[in-house]
């Protein structure tokens, strides 16, 4: 009788646990389907002088996914800015080779306080990563440059937050403006604003 109320106590414990920060806990324990996947805070560290508005990762068929809030550019010393965590992101509880995304995000390069700003993607592979883990980051470097990583406290030399990537890391891929994203955001655009000034004439010189 005591084991199944111990057992029952332990269940709602689990249960009432918010979800995200169970990355650390659920990344220890044994799990034999490689397709497992884990829940974790997502969060980006902004090396370069533009603003990122927004970004998103999206695995190729592995499950990973998740996105982060916007990044003020980096600090005049140099220290990268951060964004706060984002919930919540997902990844396989035990790393494999080949775990490639596609991160996506805008930059603002103009910082006029009017430009919205460019999309840009790149295709980046997720360096090897323990079984206790905090998260996925995403960090962003001059150039267009972007890495993606699982924090797991061994670094193993690639997954160290807090320093920054070394320009020969094999894991930092090159991004380039994503054409497609931009046209159908400057359409969306153009939808709201048509929106807009149906609602208020006078907002485009029509009344």
């Amino acid at each position: 009788m005591k084991s199944l109320f111990m057992s029952a106590l332990m269940a709602v414990c689990l249960a009432i646990l918010p979800g995200c920060n169970q990355s650390s806990v659920v990344g220890t324990l044994p799990n034999d389907d490689p397709d497992a996947l884990m829940s974790g805070d997502v969060e980006g560290l902004n090396y370069t002088p533009y603003y990122v508005h927004t970004f998103n990762i999206a695995g190729h068929d592995n499950g990973i996914g998740g996105g982060g809030p916007n990044i003020v550019p980096v600090r005049p010393d140099y220290i990268p800015t951060e964004s706060g965590g984002a919930c919540c992101g997902t990844f396989p509880v035990r790393w494999r080779p080949g775990l490639k995304v596609t991160v996506r995000w805008i930059a603002n390069k103009k910082l006029d306080g009017h430009a919205w700003g460019s999309w840009y993607k790149a295709e980046a592979e997720i360096p090897e990563y323990g079984t206790t883990t905090y998260g996925m980051w995403v960090i962003f470097l001059p150039g267009d440059r972007v890495k993606v990583m699982v924090m797991d406290g061994n670094a193993n030399g690639y997954n160290r937050v807090r320093a920054r990537p070394a320009d020969d890391d094999p894991y930092v891929a090159v991004g380039r403006v994503d054409d497609e994203a931009n046209r159908e955001e400057e359409a969306a655009r153009l939808v709201r604003f048509g929106e807009v000034i149906k609602a208020d004439p006078s907002i485009g010189g029509l009344k």
